[in-house]
């Protein structure tokens, strides 16, 4: 039987609850689905994901096929393919520290079996190189549209 799109997106969003990381910082930024993110940066994300028509979770919990436990910035559907993609975003890329643990992360990911470019995207920015909204488009047109 073909399921409709719009009931694989139901049945999608309900297998990807988001709002699960229990780091204790509240999001202060309101996205338009009047959802709390983090950062100025994740609300752009998520507004631009919804005024395309994506559908996405917030900080969803992700079991890794190495039994880890994630959770990224956002889990996206490519309804077309329905394929699940995952988003992080870097946002203090200038930090060492931060830019360290970034690039831990990503090759965690990795080592999972998740391919960077395919099964995850991701954006960065720091005080000098701002969100490239141009370049997050590429990607969402090439990967998820």
């Amino acid at each position: 039987m073909v399921t409709s799109d719009e009931e694989y997106i139901k049945t999608w969003r309900e297998s990807h609850p988001g709002g699960l990381n229990p780091f204790p910082e509240e999001g202060k930024y309101l996205t338009i689905r009047g959802e709390k993110v983090r950062s100025k940066s994740e609300k752009i994300l998520a507004d631009y994901f919804e005024k395309l028509g994506i559908p996405y979770s917030y900080e969803p919990q992700v079991k890794l096929k190495d039994g880890r436990t994630f959770y990224p910035d956002f889990v996206l559907l490519n309804v077309r393919t329905r394929r699940t993609i995952y988003w992080e975003h870097f946002g203090l890329i200038s930090d060492f520290e931060y830019a360290k643990n970034a690039f831990i992360k990503l090759g965690l990911f990795e080592k999972a079996g998740l391919e960077i470019g395919k099964d995850i995207l991701f954006s960065m920015e720091d005080a000098r190189q701002p969100l490239n909204l141009k370049q997050i488009e590429n990607k969402i047109r090439a990967n998820i549209l």
